[in-house]
């Protein structure tokens, strides 16, 4: 139910033996939701209020077309979070925030908290392209168990980074990505690649 405050969840949700998942995001902090199975209904809401994320259910065909569809007519303002099985194996969308592990619910918690309450202090925020195998620079990150924020969209970071203060920022050198670290304020900001040798990198964080 939506009462009217500014953190608003909306949630796209069509398959009901997923609703004991997002209701346990739902009881876990007071945030204003709202779900839907309903498509059209979704998009109506999203044009009239604007949420502060939107998390979308991935489960079958149709609602991978369903999302295409949304994305196709709509390129969303607020962060999008794509949750999706495993077994999926989804192109990245550059207008795509999120993508998380279906039943990953501390994933999913902490960036919905992230951008609705803010004040998080992750040792690093990460803009990366999402990509379905772990790179060896994420792989290395977290052998050293660093706490990580993960985000595949320019304007979701510069929202994270309104609310939250990660150690250091580490953005992707490349073309989609070159320009990112003007556009984000933050002390320290590094570019790095997907083979990055961390050493640098734990200098700081030690």
């Amino acid at each position: 139910m939506i009462y009217g405050n500014t953190e608003k969840v909306f949630i796209y949700n069509n398959k009901a033996s997923n609703n004991l998942f997002f209701q346990q995001l739902e009881d876990l902090h007071s945030f204003s939701s709202f779900s839907t199975d309903n498509i059209f209904q979704l998009q109506q809401y999203t044009q009239a209020l604007t949420p502060r994320v939107l998390i979308f259910n991935i489960t079958d065909a149709q609602t991978l077309a369903d999302l295409k569809s949304t994305l196709k007519h709509h390129l969303p303002e607020y962060p999008l979070i794509v949750v999706a099985p495993e077994s999926m194996n989804l192109q990245p969308n550059e207008n795509v925030a999120h993508y998380i592990k279906s039943g990953d619910l501390t994933t999913l918690t902490d960036v919905v908290e992230s951008y609705c309450l803010g004040g998080k202090r992750h040792d690093i925020m990460l803009l990366t392209t999402h990509t379905q195998e772990q790179t060896p620079l994420q792989n290395a990150l977290r052998e050293e168990k660093y706490s990580i924020f993960e985000v595949h969209k320019v304007e979701a970071a510069q929202q994270y980074l309104a609310r939250n203060n990660p150690r250091i920022v580490c953005v992707e050198y490349s073309p989609r990505f070159i320009v990112a670290r003007h556009m984000l304020q933050h002390q320290h900001i590094f570019y790095v690649d997907r083979a990055q040798d961390i050493t640098e990198i734990k200098k700081i964080l030690h």
